[in-house]
């Protein structure tokens, strides 16, 4: 028999052949990118605040906030969580109409519910001081690996994996790699790549160096080869196809839904009511409303349509009369795209009973909704309510 040839690998690639299933990398190419990046990111990383210190701490607090947000928008939303809760301990102890209220704007509360059972955790399980090994790391609630990694490298400098939206980026474009981002095999193989890529010691410096390179260089559109460090080092970049390297499947469109609230004015207050828990926005206020089309993401559907007027009676117990549309807000949650039409309405009843789905339902002034917490739909209609608050004697009669 003849001798089986392995397969030719230009000098230039960053994987070599080896008896695994899948190819190891090749260790001068690793030296390199390590080498080469790290110098980079020397002069080039951003001032972030939370890279002031190694505090695991500000390293959970950024990295949830961070999920599916820009650095630009959460940097004052982190200073600000910061002043109010300067320790997980401090954290640990607050209220959690507290928390959300200062997470208010960034969206996904679920994170700053996890956030707060995280370092709740931290306190009771762990005496204050945050664990240090991965497994107890992944532990806390909300903490999935690569948060893990960013604790236990930037933290502890622990040689732990990222792989998040920047890096999967430059590694699917360093290693050339043409299938689906999403799938669980392109997934695996980022992810072993990130492992034998994050050196035993400064392992901290690299993983931000890695991030950075995909915020500043190796962007979305258009990255800009030309000042990158490690270019010499990139598949994609010697096939010239990074600007078609990663491959994504495109996302469905949204599914329409259409909603309708009331603005109720009775007395110069205004009717606001809480949704209950287990539900999407649980806890949140907002003014009562009511699912009328589509496929409908917050459970605000009743049996049978109803109007807008039944549908305030049925969640508070007030009888009211239904003006016309004076706001339309758009937004979008999870899969859907949804328009709310904002009525203006006159509360015929004081008393209150909240329904379906609801914990409280109260009148109050204007002037005081800043002090609840409402989803960012809702705080564009709080500030519309806000600045027509003078008018509200009018607002009542005219509806």
């Amino acid at each position: 028999m003849g001798r089986t040839r392995k397969p030719k690998i230009e000098k230039t690639s960053p994987l070599v052949t080896g008896p695994q299933t899948s190819p190891d990398l090749d260790p001068e190419w690793v030296a390199r990118v390590r080498e080469r990046l790290v110098a980079w990111y020397e002069h080039a990383q951003r001032p972030l605040p939370w890279r002031a210190d190694q505090d695991p701490y500000r390293v959970l607090v950024s990295e949830m906030m961070l999920v599916q947000t820009t650095v630009t928008a959460v940097i004052p939303y982190f200073e600000r969580f910061l002043n109010q809760f300067p320790t997980v301990q401090a954290l640990a102890a607050a209220d959690e109409t507290e928390v959300l209220k200062a997470w208010e704007g960034l969206g996904y509360y679920r994170r700053a519910r996890q956030l707060h059972a995280a370092a709740r955790a931290v306190v009771n399980e762990h005496g204050g001081s945050f664990p240090t090994t991965p497994d107890a790391i992944r532990a806390l609630p909300g903490v999935g690996r690569y948060i893990a990694g960013a604790i236990l490298s930037f933290a502890f400098d622990q040689p732990a994996p990222i792989v998040e939206a920047n890096t999967q980026r430059v590694l699917a474009r360093w290693l050339a790699w043409r299938e689906d981002l999403k799938s669980s095999r392109t997934q695996a193989k980022l992810w072993e790549t990130a492992e034998q890529l994050v050196p035993p010691e400064g392992a901290g410096v690299f993983n931000q160096a890695f991030m950075e390179l995909g915020a500043l260089l190796c962007t979305p559109r258009s990255p800009s080869c030309l000042v990158c460090p490690v270019a010499a080092e990139c598949g994609a970049r010697l096939l010239g196809i990074q600007d078609l390297v990663p491959t994504t499947t495109p996302k469905p469109p949204p599914l329409e839904v259409t909603e309708a609230c009331g603005l109720v004015a009775r007395g110069g207050r205004v009717l606001i009511v809480q949704r209950g828990p287990g539900r999407l926005w649980e806890h949140f206020w907002e003014f009562p409303t009511i699912h009328l089309n589509g496929v409908d993401p917050a459970g605000r559907s009743f049996a049978e349509p109803v109007d807008l007027a039944e549908g305030i009676r049925r969640l508070t117990g007030a009888r009211v009369r239904v003006g016309p549309v004076v706001q339309t807000v758009r937004y979008s949650v999870t899969k859907h795209r949804v328009k709310l039409d904002a009525c203006a309405a006159t509360g015929l009843s004081e008393e209150l009973k909240p329904g379906p789905g609801l914990v409280r339902a109260v009148w109050e002034a204007p002037e005081k909704l800043a002090a609840y917490t409402f989803g960012a739909a809702s705080r564009r209609l709080v500030s519309w309510v806000t600045k027509h608050e003078a008018e509200f004697a009018n607002f009542e009669s005219d509806a």
